[in-house]
Protein backbone atom coordinates (compact mmCIF):
# COMPACT_ATOMS: atom_id res chain seq x y z
CA UNK A 1 0.00 0.00 0.00
CA UNK A 2 1.31 3.16 -0.79
CA UNK A 3 1.66 6.03 1.57
CA UNK A 4 -0.80 8.20 0.43
CA UNK A 5 -4.04 5.57 0.30
CA UNK A 6 -2.67 4.61 4.02
CA UNK A 7 -3.07 8.32 4.87
CA UNK A 8 -6.75 8.29 3.39
CA UNK A 9 -7.78 5.65 5.91
CA UNK A 10 -6.26 6.58 8.76
CA UNK A 11 -7.72 9.98 8.53
CA UNK A 12 -11.59 8.36 7.74
CA UNK A 13 -10.93 5.93 10.67
CA UNK A 14 -10.95 9.35 12.75
CA UNK A 15 -14.12 10.25 11.08
CA UNK A 16 -15.46 6.72 11.63
CA UNK A 17 -15.13 7.16 15.15
CA UNK A 18 -17.39 9.44 15.58
CA UNK A 19 -19.98 6.58 14.72
CA UNK A 20 -18.68 4.53 17.59
CA UNK A 21 -22.33 5.21 19.44
CA UNK A 22 -24.25 4.10 16.70
CA UNK A 23 -22.80 0.60 16.18
CA UNK A 24 -21.64 -0.23 19.63
CA UNK A 25 -24.34 1.48 21.92
CA UNK A 26 -27.59 0.30 23.00
CA UNK A 27 -30.16 1.45 21.41
CA UNK A 28 -33.30 3.56 22.63
CA UNK A 29 -36.56 1.82 23.41
CA UNK A 30 -40.36 2.48 21.54
CA UNK A 31 -42.88 4.21 23.54
CA UNK A 32 -46.04 2.62 21.66
CA UNK A 33 -47.32 -1.06 22.50
CA UNK A 34 -47.40 -3.13 19.65
CA UNK A 35 -49.40 -5.56 17.75
CA UNK A 36 -47.70 -9.34 19.38
CA UNK A 37 -46.72 -11.63 16.04
CA UNK A 38 -49.01 -14.74 16.51
CA UNK A 39 -47.07 -18.38 17.27
CA UNK A 40 -48.12 -20.35 14.08
CA UNK A 41 -47.57 -23.87 13.65
CA UNK A 42 -43.81 -25.21 13.54
CA UNK A 43 -44.76 -27.89 10.31
CA UNK A 44 -43.50 -31.16 9.43
CA UNK A 45 -40.46 -29.73 7.21
CA UNK A 46 -37.90 -28.29 10.10
CA UNK A 47 -34.74 -30.03 9.16
CA UNK A 48 -33.84 -33.62 10.12
CA UNK A 49 -30.61 -33.30 8.64
CA UNK A 50 -28.84 -29.76 9.36
CA UNK A 51 -27.30 -28.65 6.21
CA UNK A 52 -22.80 -28.28 6.55
CA UNK A 53 -22.86 -24.43 6.90
CA UNK A 54 -25.69 -22.92 9.80
CA UNK A 55 -25.23 -18.78 8.73
CA UNK A 56 -27.27 -16.24 7.55
CA UNK A 57 -26.80 -16.27 3.88
CA UNK A 58 -28.41 -19.57 2.39
CA UNK A 59 -27.40 -18.81 -1.01
CA UNK A 60 -23.67 -20.38 -0.40
CA UNK A 61 -22.98 -23.35 1.96
CA UNK A 62 -19.21 -23.16 3.55
CA UNK A 63 -16.51 -22.01 0.54
CA UNK A 64 -18.89 -22.63 -1.73
CA UNK A 65 -18.47 -20.14 -4.82
CA UNK A 66 -21.92 -21.83 -6.64
CA UNK A 67 -24.78 -20.47 -5.49
CA UNK A 68 -28.13 -21.41 -5.16
CA UNK A 69 -30.95 -21.09 -8.07
CA UNK A 70 -33.72 -18.18 -7.32
CA UNK A 71 -34.68 -15.21 -6.88
CA UNK A 72 -32.45 -13.72 -4.62
CA UNK A 73 -34.24 -12.12 -1.38
CA UNK A 74 -33.05 -10.35 2.10
CA UNK A 75 -34.97 -10.65 4.79
CA UNK A 76 -34.60 -8.81 7.46
CA UNK A 77 -36.40 -6.86 10.85
CA UNK A 78 -36.25 -6.39 14.47
CA UNK A 79 -37.00 -8.30 17.39
CA UNK A 80 -38.74 -6.50 20.19
CA UNK A 81 -40.41 -7.35 23.37
CA UNK A 82 -44.68 -6.03 23.86
CA UNK A 83 -43.49 -2.30 23.95
CA UNK A 84 -41.21 -1.82 21.23
CA UNK A 85 -37.76 -2.44 23.49
CA UNK A 86 -35.28 -4.45 20.65
CA UNK A 87 -34.38 -7.97 22.01
CA UNK A 88 -30.60 -8.57 22.57
CA UNK A 89 -29.33 -11.70 22.00
CA UNK A 90 -32.34 -13.85 20.38
CA UNK A 91 -31.38 -16.48 18.42
CA UNK A 92 -33.81 -16.40 15.14
CA UNK A 93 -33.61 -19.77 12.92
CA UNK A 94 -35.61 -19.70 9.65
CA UNK A 95 -35.85 -22.77 7.62
CA UNK A 96 -38.17 -22.93 4.13
CA UNK A 97 -38.51 -24.62 0.93
CA UNK A 98 -35.99 -23.64 -1.71
CA UNK A 99 -36.77 -22.69 -5.21
CA UNK A 100 -38.47 -25.92 -6.41
CA UNK A 101 -40.49 -26.12 -3.08
CA UNK A 102 -38.90 -28.77 -1.60
CA UNK A 103 -37.21 -28.80 2.02
CA UNK A 104 -34.00 -30.13 3.73
CA UNK A 105 -36.19 -32.73 5.35
CA UNK A 106 -36.32 -36.75 4.35
CA UNK A 107 -40.15 -36.07 4.07
CA UNK A 108 -40.18 -33.11 1.68
CA UNK A 109 -43.34 -33.67 -0.80
CA UNK A 110 -41.04 -32.09 -3.40
CA UNK A 111 -38.02 -34.28 -3.56
CA UNK A 112 -35.84 -32.32 -6.37
CA UNK A 113 -33.73 -30.45 -3.93
CA UNK A 114 -31.54 -27.72 -5.23
CA UNK A 115 -27.87 -28.95 -3.98
CA UNK A 116 -26.64 -25.53 -3.18
CA UNK A 117 -29.36 -24.00 -1.08
CA UNK A 118 -28.03 -24.31 2.57
CA UNK A 119 -32.62 -24.52 3.54
CA UNK A 120 -31.61 -23.32 7.33
CA UNK A 121 -30.01 -20.36 8.90
CA UNK A 122 -29.68 -18.41 12.20
CA UNK A 123 -28.84 -15.18 13.61
CA UNK A 124 -28.36 -13.88 17.01
CA UNK A 125 -29.20 -10.42 17.84
CA UNK A 126 -27.54 -7.58 19.14
CA UNK A 127 -28.58 -4.50 21.03
CA UNK A 128 -30.39 -3.05 18.29
CA UNK A 129 -32.85 -6.50 17.68
CA UNK A 130 -31.84 -6.68 14.46
CA UNK A 131 -31.42 -9.54 12.08
CA UNK A 132 -31.07 -10.48 8.41
CA UNK A 133 -31.05 -13.49 6.19
CA UNK A 134 -29.64 -13.21 2.88
CA UNK A 135 -32.06 -16.54 0.68
CA UNK A 136 -34.11 -16.64 -2.02
CA UNK A 137 -38.08 -16.55 -2.44
CA UNK A 138 -39.29 -19.89 -1.58
CA UNK A 139 -41.35 -22.15 -4.17
CA UNK A 140 -44.58 -23.74 -3.91
CA UNK A 141 -45.31 -27.38 -2.48
CA UNK A 142 -48.57 -28.79 -2.58
CA UNK A 143 -51.17 -27.10 0.10
CA UNK A 144 -49.69 -23.77 1.27
CA UNK A 145 -48.84 -20.76 -0.02
CA UNK A 146 -45.28 -19.22 -0.06
CA UNK A 147 -43.80 -18.63 3.57
CA UNK A 148 -40.98 -19.00 5.68
CA UNK A 149 -40.64 -20.64 9.20
CA UNK A 150 -39.19 -18.80 11.91
CA UNK A 151 -38.25 -19.79 15.67
CA UNK A 152 -36.73 -17.31 18.51
CA UNK A 153 -35.51 -17.84 21.10
CA UNK A 154 -34.72 -15.34 23.98
CA UNK A 155 -32.73 -15.36 26.61
CA UNK A 156 -34.33 -16.64 29.68
CA UNK A 157 -37.65 -15.04 28.17
CA UNK A 158 -39.35 -17.63 26.17
CA UNK A 159 -39.50 -18.84 22.64
CA UNK A 160 -42.09 -18.12 19.28
CA UNK A 161 -42.63 -20.22 16.66
CA UNK A 162 -44.56 -18.33 13.59
CA UNK A 163 -44.24 -17.98 9.59
CA UNK A 164 -43.91 -15.11 7.13
CA UNK A 165 -45.65 -14.97 4.13
CA UNK A 166 -45.88 -12.15 1.25
CA UNK A 167 -48.17 -9.74 -0.08
CA UNK A 168 -49.83 -10.28 -3.53
CA UNK A 169 -49.49 -14.21 -3.42
CA UNK A 170 -52.78 -15.85 -5.20
CA UNK A 171 -52.84 -18.73 -2.59
CA UNK A 172 -52.83 -16.47 0.53
CA UNK A 173 -56.63 -16.43 0.43
CA UNK A 174 -57.20 -20.72 0.96
CA UNK A 175 -54.32 -21.27 3.06
CA UNK A 176 -55.37 -22.38 6.04
CA UNK A 177 -52.23 -21.53 8.47
CA UNK A 178 -52.81 -18.15 7.23
CA UNK A 179 -56.45 -18.09 7.28
CA UNK A 180 -56.42 -19.79 10.89
CA UNK A 181 -55.17 -16.61 12.30
CA UNK A 182 -58.26 -14.95 13.90
CA UNK A 183 -56.69 -11.36 15.00
CA UNK A 184 -57.15 -9.03 11.95
CA UNK A 185 -54.06 -7.33 13.16
CA UNK A 186 -51.47 -9.77 14.27
CA UNK A 187 -53.16 -12.12 10.45
CA UNK A 188 -51.85 -8.49 8.64
CA UNK A 189 -48.42 -8.42 10.79
CA UNK A 190 -47.00 -11.68 9.14
CA UNK A 191 -47.94 -10.70 5.62
CA UNK A 192 -45.14 -8.98 4.53
CA UNK A 193 -44.32 -6.76 1.14
CA UNK A 194 -41.37 -7.89 -1.20
CA UNK A 195 -39.73 -4.75 -2.25
CA UNK A 196 -37.07 -4.61 -5.35
CA UNK A 197 -33.96 -2.90 -4.46
CA UNK A 198 -34.04 -0.35 -7.20
CA UNK A 199 -30.32 -0.45 -7.12
CA UNK A 200 -29.83 -4.22 -7.84
CA UNK A 201 -28.87 -5.20 -11.54
CA UNK A 202 -29.55 -9.06 -10.25
CA UNK A 203 -33.28 -8.06 -9.19
CA UNK A 204 -32.90 -8.68 -5.54
CA UNK A 205 -35.72 -8.23 -3.24
CA UNK A 206 -36.03 -7.04 0.53
CA UNK A 207 -38.65 -8.21 2.67
CA UNK A 208 -38.85 -6.58 6.28
CA UNK A 209 -40.07 -8.89 9.03
CA UNK A 210 -40.38 -7.35 12.47
CA UNK A 211 -41.49 -9.62 14.97
CA UNK A 212 -42.92 -8.45 18.25
CA UNK A 213 -42.68 -10.93 21.35
CA UNK A 214 -45.59 -11.41 23.63
CA UNK A 215 -42.43 -10.66 26.61
CA UNK A 216 -42.66 -7.50 28.99
CA UNK A 217 -39.13 -5.75 29.29
CA UNK A 218 -36.24 -7.15 30.48
CA UNK A 219 -36.09 -6.31 34.50
CA UNK A 220 -32.52 -6.15 36.16
CA UNK A 221 -31.90 -8.92 38.51
CA UNK A 222 -32.14 -8.01 41.94
CA UNK A 223 -29.40 -6.95 44.24
CA UNK A 224 -26.93 -3.94 43.95
CA UNK A 225 -24.09 -6.30 42.20
CA UNK A 226 -23.13 -5.56 38.57
CA UNK A 227 -24.47 -8.55 36.52
CA UNK A 228 -23.33 -9.99 33.25
CA UNK A 229 -25.91 -11.20 31.15
CA UNK A 230 -26.54 -15.08 31.54
CA UNK A 231 -26.61 -14.95 27.51
CA UNK A 232 -24.03 -13.13 25.04
CA UNK A 233 -23.29 -11.34 27.74
CA UNK A 234 -19.79 -10.99 26.55
CA UNK A 235 -19.49 -10.93 22.35
CA UNK A 236 -17.09 -9.34 19.44
CA UNK A 237 -18.10 -6.08 19.29
CA UNK A 238 -18.25 -5.64 15.66
CA UNK A 239 -19.48 -8.87 14.78
CA UNK A 240 -21.52 -10.08 18.03
CA UNK A 241 -20.26 -13.54 17.64
CA UNK A 242 -19.90 -14.73 21.50
CA UNK A 243 -16.56 -14.57 22.82
CA UNK A 244 -13.16 -12.95 22.75
CA UNK A 245 -10.09 -12.47 21.40
CA UNK A 246 -6.52 -11.34 22.83
CA UNK A 247 -6.65 -7.45 21.71
CA UNK A 248 -9.67 -7.42 20.26
CA UNK A 249 -12.94 -5.28 20.98
CA UNK A 250 -15.52 -6.65 22.86
CA UNK A 251 -18.74 -5.65 24.22
CA UNK A 252 -19.92 -6.26 27.56
CA UNK A 253 -23.88 -6.48 28.44
CA UNK A 254 -25.65 -6.76 31.62
CA UNK A 255 -26.79 -4.68 34.73
CA UNK A 256 -25.20 -2.49 36.94
CA UNK A 257 -22.33 -2.15 34.91
CA UNK A 258 -21.42 1.43 35.92
CA UNK A 259 -22.88 3.90 37.70
CA UNK A 260 -21.66 6.69 35.13
CA UNK A 261 -21.86 6.58 31.53
CA UNK A 262 -18.35 7.88 29.33
CA UNK A 263 -15.56 7.06 26.90
CA UNK A 264 -11.84 7.50 27.97
CA UNK A 265 -10.46 11.00 27.30
CA UNK A 266 -6.89 11.93 26.65
CA UNK A 267 -6.27 12.55 30.33
CA UNK A 268 -6.95 8.50 31.13
CA UNK A 269 -4.07 7.46 28.91
CA UNK A 270 -0.93 7.66 30.53
CA UNK A 271 2.66 7.32 28.88
CA UNK A 272 0.94 4.89 26.66
CA UNK A 273 -0.75 2.96 28.42
CA UNK A 274 -4.59 2.43 27.87
CA UNK A 275 -6.81 2.65 31.36
CA UNK A 276 -8.09 -0.37 32.90
CA UNK A 277 -9.67 1.27 35.33
CA UNK A 278 -12.97 4.02 33.88
CA UNK A 279 -14.88 5.77 36.86
CA UNK A 280 -14.07 2.57 39.01
CA UNK A 281 -15.46 0.02 36.58
CA UNK A 282 -12.93 -2.79 35.79
CA UNK A 283 -12.86 -5.50 33.85
CA UNK A 284 -10.42 -9.03 34.12
CA UNK A 285 -10.52 -11.60 31.45
CA UNK A 286 -8.99 -14.73 32.60
CA UNK A 287 -7.44 -13.09 35.83
CA UNK A 288 -6.00 -10.27 33.37
CA UNK A 289 -6.95 -6.67 33.12
CA UNK A 290 -9.22 -5.66 30.38
CA UNK A 291 -8.53 -2.11 28.79
CA UNK A 292 -11.41 0.00 29.30
CA UNK A 293 -12.92 1.97 26.25
CA UNK A 294 -16.52 2.65 27.47
CA UNK A 295 -18.76 2.21 30.71
CA UNK A 296 -22.58 2.68 30.67
CA UNK A 297 -25.31 1.17 33.60
CA UNK A 298 -25.96 -1.68 30.86
CA UNK A 299 -23.07 -2.32 28.36
CA UNK A 300 -19.19 -1.60 28.60
CA UNK A 301 -16.52 -1.52 25.63
CA UNK A 302 -13.34 -2.74 26.35
CA UNK A 303 -9.85 -4.86 24.54
CA UNK A 304 -9.34 -7.65 25.73
CA UNK A 305 -5.78 -7.95 27.35
CA UNK A 306 -2.91 -10.04 25.59
CA UNK A 307 -3.39 -14.10 26.56
CA UNK A 308 -1.69 -16.78 24.66
CA UNK A 309 -4.49 -19.51 26.21
CA UNK A 310 -7.54 -20.79 23.81
CA UNK A 311 -10.04 -22.34 25.39
CA UNK A 312 -12.97 -21.21 28.07
CA UNK A 313 -11.94 -18.55 30.52
CA UNK A 314 -13.89 -15.87 32.87
CA UNK A 315 -14.88 -12.96 32.82
CA UNK A 316 -15.63 -10.61 36.00
CA UNK A 317 -16.89 -6.43 36.38
CA UNK A 318 -16.31 -4.42 39.25
CA UNK A 319 -17.20 -1.36 40.33
CA UNK A 320 -17.76 0.62 43.38
CA UNK A 321 -21.21 -1.91 43.97
CA UNK A 322 -18.75 -4.85 44.28
CA UNK A 323 -17.85 -7.88 41.95
CA UNK A 324 -20.28 -9.69 39.40
CA UNK A 325 -20.35 -13.61 39.02
CA UNK A 326 -17.57 -14.72 36.41
CA UNK A 327 -18.87 -15.73 33.51
CA UNK A 328 -17.52 -18.41 30.98
CA UNK A 329 -16.44 -17.30 27.76
CA UNK A 330 -14.91 -18.80 24.71
CA UNK A 331 -11.22 -17.32 24.05
CA UNK A 332 -9.66 -18.13 20.66
CA UNK A 333 -7.16 -16.55 18.93
CA UNK A 334 -8.77 -15.10 16.33
CA UNK A 335 -12.55 -14.28 15.94
CA UNK A 336 -12.88 -11.96 12.93
CA UNK A 337 -15.63 -9.39 13.03
CA UNK A 338 -16.71 -5.97 10.96
CA UNK A 339 -17.76 -3.20 11.90
CA UNK A 340 -21.31 -1.94 10.87
CA UNK A 341 -22.53 1.57 10.04
CA UNK A 342 -26.29 1.34 9.67
CA UNK A 343 -29.54 -0.64 8.64
CA UNK A 344 -26.39 -4.13 8.67
CA UNK A 345 -24.12 -2.51 6.33
CA UNK A 346 -20.54 -2.68 6.86
CA UNK A 347 -18.21 -0.17 8.01
CA UNK A 348 -16.42 0.80 4.60
CA UNK A 349 -14.76 4.40 3.53
CA UNK A 350 -13.86 5.29 0.02
CA UNK A 351 -10.91 7.96 -0.92
CA UNK A 352 -14.11 9.96 -1.75
CA UNK A 353 -13.88 11.13 1.87
CA UNK A 354 -17.36 9.12 2.79
CA UNK A 355 -18.80 6.02 3.58
CA UNK A 356 -19.86 2.95 1.33
CA UNK A 357 -23.56 2.92 2.14
CA UNK A 358 -26.76 3.81 -0.01
CA UNK A 359 -26.77 7.38 -0.98
CA UNK A 360 -26.73 9.71 2.25
CA UNK A 361 -28.37 6.75 4.31
CA UNK A 362 -28.31 8.65 7.91
CA UNK A 363 -28.49 12.12 9.08
CA UNK A 364 -25.08 13.78 8.64
CA UNK A 365 -23.44 11.85 7.00
CA UNK A 366 -21.64 11.80 3.55
CA UNK A 367 -22.47 7.66 1.86
CA UNK A 368 -22.47 6.86 -1.68
CA UNK A 369 -22.31 3.29 -3.20
CA UNK A 370 -19.07 1.69 -4.06
CA UNK A 371 -18.09 1.06 -8.16
CA UNK A 372 -16.01 -1.92 -9.53
CA UNK A 373 -12.86 -1.06 -9.15
CA UNK A 374 -12.87 1.76 -6.47
CA UNK A 375 -10.35 1.70 -3.81
CA UNK A 376 -12.30 0.98 -0.36
CA UNK A 377 -11.33 0.58 2.98
CA UNK A 378 -13.44 -1.92 5.72
CA UNK A 379 -12.25 -1.97 9.02
CA UNK A 380 -12.84 -4.53 11.68
CA UNK A 381 -11.48 -6.78 14.78
CA UNK A 382 -10.83 -9.72 15.96
CA UNK A 383 -8.05 -10.46 13.04
CA UNK A 384 -5.27 -11.91 15.47
CA UNK A 385 -1.56 -11.33 15.29
CA UNK A 386 0.53 -8.50 13.71
CA UNK A 387 4.18 -8.66 12.28
CA UNK A 388 5.81 -6.71 14.31
CA UNK A 389 3.90 -7.11 17.01
CA UNK A 390 1.10 -5.63 18.70
CA UNK A 391 0.56 -5.26 22.73
CA UNK A 392 -3.02 -4.94 24.04
CA UNK A 393 -2.84 -2.08 26.19
CA UNK A 394 -0.81 0.29 24.86
CA UNK A 395 -1.04 3.06 22.31
CA UNK A 396 -0.26 1.99 18.30
CA UNK A 397 3.14 3.62 16.86
CA UNK A 398 3.72 2.26 13.42
CA UNK A 399 2.51 0.18 11.08
CA UNK A 400 1.16 -3.23 12.25
CA UNK A 401 0.22 -5.38 9.49
CA UNK A 402 -1.49 -8.29 9.49
CA UNK A 403 0.29 -11.42 10.31
CA UNK A 404 -1.82 -14.10 8.55
CA UNK A 405 -3.51 -14.11 5.33
CA UNK A 406 -6.79 -12.37 4.91
CA UNK A 407 -9.78 -13.21 2.25
CA UNK A 408 -12.40 -11.18 1.51
CA UNK A 409 -15.61 -11.74 -0.30
CA UNK A 410 -18.05 -9.69 -1.53
CA UNK A 411 -20.94 -11.60 -2.60
CA UNK A 412 -18.86 -14.53 -4.44
CA UNK A 413 -16.31 -12.54 -5.43
CA UNK A 414 -13.11 -12.44 -4.19
CA UNK A 415 -11.85 -8.97 -3.29
CA UNK A 416 -8.06 -8.07 -4.11
CA UNK A 417 -6.36 -7.27 -0.84
CA UNK A 418 -3.99 -4.72 -1.28
CA UNK A 419 -3.28 -3.55 2.79
CA UNK A 420 -4.27 -5.34 6.24
CA UNK A 421 -3.14 -3.89 9.15
CA UNK A 422 -4.02 -2.76 12.76
CA UNK A 423 -4.49 1.16 12.03
CA UNK A 424 -5.77 1.84 15.81
CA UNK A 425 -6.05 0.58 19.19
CA UNK A 426 -7.78 -2.72 18.49
CA UNK A 427 -9.23 -1.95 14.77
CA UNK A 428 -7.35 -3.26 11.62
CA UNK A 429 -7.86 -1.53 8.11
CA UNK A 430 -8.37 -3.55 5.10
CA UNK A 431 -7.63 -1.63 1.93
CA UNK A 432 -9.11 -3.82 -1.26
CA UNK A 433 -10.35 -3.46 -4.76
CA UNK A 434 -14.44 -3.54 -5.39
CA UNK A 435 -14.82 -6.44 -7.12
CA UNK A 436 -16.35 -6.38 -10.58
CA UNK A 437 -20.38 -7.22 -10.05
CA UNK A 438 -23.62 -6.13 -10.76
CA UNK A 439 -25.60 -3.24 -8.99
CA UNK A 440 -27.07 -4.34 -5.58
CA UNK A 441 -26.27 -5.07 -1.99
CA UNK A 442 -23.58 -8.36 -1.32
CA UNK A 443 -22.63 -10.24 1.80
CA UNK A 444 -19.23 -9.28 2.94
CA UNK A 445 -17.24 -12.58 4.70
CA UNK A 446 -13.68 -12.28 5.33
CA UNK A 447 -11.35 -15.90 6.65
CA UNK A 448 -8.48 -15.42 8.57
CA UNK A 449 -6.55 -18.35 10.00
CA UNK A 450 -9.13 -20.80 8.95
CA UNK A 451 -11.62 -18.87 10.61
CA UNK A 452 -14.21 -17.42 9.16
CA UNK A 453 -15.72 -13.67 10.45
CA UNK A 454 -19.33 -14.16 11.73
CA UNK A 455 -23.24 -12.29 10.47
CA UNK A 456 -23.27 -11.52 7.17
CA UNK A 457 -22.94 -7.79 6.89
CA UNK A 458 -24.23 -5.52 3.33
CA UNK A 459 -21.93 -4.04 0.90
CA UNK A 460 -23.97 -1.42 -1.77
CA UNK A 461 -22.35 -1.80 -5.55
CA UNK A 462 -23.77 0.76 -8.28
CA UNK A 463 -22.00 1.83 -11.13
Amino acid sequence: MNTKSGSISRRNLLRAAAWAPVFWSVKGAFAQALTTTPALTIGPYYPNRMPLDLDNDLLLINDSITPSVGDIMWLGGRVLDASGNPVRGAVVEIWQADNNGAYINTNSPVTNREPNFQGYGKFETASDGRYIFRTVKPGIYPGRTRHVHYQIKTPGRGELVTQCHFEGEALNSSDMVLNGISNAAQKASVIRPIESIDTSAIGEKRVTFDIVMGITPEEAPSGTLPVISSRSGVVNAASFQPGATPGAWLSIHGFRLSNSTRTWNAGDIVGGKLPTSLDGVRVTINGRDAYVYYVSPNQLNVQAPADSLSGTVQVVVTNSNGTSAATSVSLQSVLPGFFRLTQDYVLATDTRGGYVAPVNIASGTTSLPARPGDIVTLWGTGFGPTNPAYTAGEVLNGAAPLQNPVKIRIGQATATVQYAALASVGVYQFNLVVPDLPNGDYPVTAEVAGIRSGPTGRFRIQR
